[in-house]
């Protein structure tokens, strides 16, 4: 005869004793030989911040490349040639924002110094170049959409190895340890610019007419889900901002505004080539900065940085390009009463 159970074994003696079964006896619960049973207890069900996330992680990454097929539905390939027909201005906005504006905000952190956290964090937005939604924002604006464009798929291209090059030299400047590989910097740069932007570009040769029905419409639901997209980050990482103290705040705003200020004042002649480069000087990519700092750092401590930075970065650049509006819109105005 094998052996009983514990719980059956002890049934039978408390059945022949007539006791009451001993407290301090531990029988083995049920649940615990289901590995794949949990008690069930509150916070088990779906968390509204899980499913928030699941919907941003889909719609964001969505949304910015709709945008960006879009804005290529806009763009005559003829535009795209600024490379070939003014080489030198190309070659002097790569250098401002390629190594220029990289210098000075290292030596912002090193004269500021921040923490150690927001000093790791603004050299990997420093070594990340073209925001994907500047080729959106900027032209409307008043900003230079052959120019922008030109210059973005530019940055975008050269990403590949300015990238990896940038951020080694600013992390042994700054005392950290980051690597960073061209395969995941290749494939951030093409999905979310240079593909849909030189598809949207594509359809609109074939299709001009087409093109600009949908691009129009296209801009506006994309921009729709964007604008949900972006509230919903901001609500879920509210936390980050209140947390973040305002030295390093300061120091992100004096990195941006230092940026915007080196764009403006190295730029073209042309008022809506400056506003161009002024902004793209300061604008990076967000994605890519994600994608390094997960490769190397936990985002725990990756989001804290970046999320303000952006937030930093959209509360500044507004101002300036609201105030280039206005300024150019007074100079035309000026310009045709005369």
């Amino acid at each position: 005869m094998g052996r009983l159970h514990p719980i059956t074994a002890h049934i039978l003696q408390v059945k022949r004793s007539g006791t009451r079964p001993r407290p301090d006896i531990a029988f083995p619960s049920p649940l615990k030989s289901m590995p794949n049973c949990k008690p069930r207890r509150p916070g088990c069900e779906p968390d509204m911040k899980e499913l928030i996330l699941g919907i941003v992680k889909t719609g964001l990454p969505l949304s910015v490349v709709t945008s960006m097929f879009a804005q290529g539905l806009t763009i005559v390939p003829s535009q795209l040639a600024l490379f070939k027909e003014r080489p030198w201005l190309m070659l002097r906005s790569l250098v401002v924002v390629l190594l220029i504006v990289p210098i000075a905000g290292l030596l912002i952190i090193l004269l500021l110094k921040p923490s150690a956290a927001v000093a790791i964090g603004l050299a990997i937005l420093l070594a990340s170049p073209a925001a994907p939604l500047m080729l959106l924002k900027v032209p409307q604006k008043g900003g230079s959409l052959a120019y922008m464009a030109s210059l973005h798929l530019s940055l975008a291209l050269l990403a590949i190895l300015t990238v990896p090059i940038t951020l080694q030299l600013l992390s042994k400047a700054l005392g950290f340890r980051v690597e960073v590989g061209v395969f995941p910097v290749a494939r951030v740069v093409v999905m979310t610019i240079i593909l849909p932007v030189c598809l949207g570009t594509v359809v609109r040769y074939l299709f001009p007419k087409a093109a600009g029905a949908v691009g129009s419409v296209l801009a506006r639901l994309s921009g729709i889900a964007l604008l949900i997209s972006v509230l919903l980050v901001v609500v879920m990482t509210y936390g980050l901002l209140i947390k973040m103290d305002l030295w390093s705040y300061l120091v992100m705003a004096i990195v941006v505004s230092v940026s915007i200020v080196i764009g403006h004042w190295l730029g073209p002649p042309c008022a809506e080539e400056q506003t161009t480069l002024a902004i793209e000087s300061a604008a990076r990519h967000p994605g890519l900065a994600m994608t390094i700092a997960a490769l190397n750092f936990s985002p725990q401590k990756a989001l804290p940085v970046l999320i303000p930075y952006l937030i930093v970065f959209v509360v500044i650049t507004t101002i300036y390009l609201e105030w280039r509006h206005y300024q150019l819109a007074t100079e035309r105005s000026a310009h045709t009463s005369s």
